[in-house]
């Protein structure tokens, strides 16, 4: 089995929604595409994740009832 740093780095990064700030990932994904380790391909990806971490935290269905109150 051949160790693979792309596919390690985006595991990590795509582990890593709703555990980590957004734009930390962002950030770090960032920096390894500049270094050649990512693809567009990749951020893409992680961004997509980003995007349904955030639309399921944010949905109506997700939220919490609201406690009764006694009247």
């Amino acid at each position: 089995m051949n160790f693979s740093m792309r596919n390690f780095v985006k595991n990590g990064f795509l582990n890593a929604v709703g555990k980590m700030g957004d734009y930390w990932i962002i950030l770090n994904a960032a920096g390894w595409f500049d270094k050649g380790v990512l693809l567009e391909t990749d951020l893409v990806e992680i961004q997509a994740a980003i995007d349904a971490h955030s639309a399921d935290t944010t949905a109506p269905n997700n939220a919490e009832p609201a406690p009764e109150t006694s009247v």
